[in-house]
């Protein structure tokens, strides 16, 4: 994880270099997110409604274009039903066996390092549209989830990765408050590329096969200040 978290900051370093200009400022955002599995036996049972904040901050290579980046906490999560029973599902304190049929509602949080690029209007009135396309790498912060039956809030780290990545695609207005104090309102699709989950079902136990890929997915609507 340590050589991710040193290539984003030479990357940053970089392109900050380079830029013409910077801005930033805070932003707050709700969530909603939900986990899709590539598998037959694996079912999405529930989305999950949670909240992002942090720091955006834009490195601007001309009046129009810029590259933007910053970091952010956010809470993801989802439930997902097996058909197939699970013979090891490790949290802090317990190991469970899970029979087929059971649910396990994942509430987890990861700190962001969102790389993007981003097209800007002029300014209309006192309004510049944007649109802006990326990636998303996420380093695990915590993971709790409810297993099975039981609501037990478990420390579940061992069944969910550290990294998590997807790509996002969103647009949204900087609304001028006059000098160069802008409202910032943003919606962003993020999409998984990067299996989340550890979970290995007694069929792929038994047949050697990797554990079912299984993504995260979410909507967000960002409302901040810039500077």
């Amino acid at each position: 994880m340590k050589k991710y978290a040193i290539g984003l900051l030479i990357v940053m370093f970089s392109i900050g270099v380079m830029a013409q200009g910077v801005t930033g400022g805070l932003f707050f955002s709700p969530v909603i997110s939900w986990m899709k599995p590539d598998s037959k036996t694996i079912t999405k049972d529930g989305s999950n409604f949670g909240f992002s904040f942090g720091v955006p901050v834009d490195f601007n290579f001309s009046k129009n274009f810029a590259f933007s980046t910053g970091i952010a906490f956010i809470n993801l999560g989802g439930s997902l039903k097996y058909a197939d029973s699970i013979p090891k599902f490790e949290t802090v304190d317990s190991i469970y066996t899970l029979k087929p049929g059971s649910v396990v509602k994942y509430k987890t949080s990861f700190i962001e390092i969102p790389l993007s690029f981003k097209g800007k209007t002029n300014e209309i009135g006192y309004i510049t549209y944007f649109l802006k396309a990326g990636v998303s790498p996420q380093f695990r912060f915590k993971a709790k989830g409810d297993v099975g039956a039981l609501n037990t809030g478990d420390d579940i780290k061992a069944e969910v990765r550290a990294f998590n990545m997807g790509y996002h695609i969103g647009g949204g207005i900087e609304y001028s408050l006059g000098g160069s104090t802008k409202l910032l309102v943003e919606a962003l699709f993020t999409n998984g590329l990067t299996n989340f989950t550890k979970v290995e079902t007694l069929k792929n136990v038994a047949s050697g096969l990797k554990n079912d890929k299984t993504i995260m997915n979410s909507i967000s609507l960002k409302v901040g200040i810039l500077f």
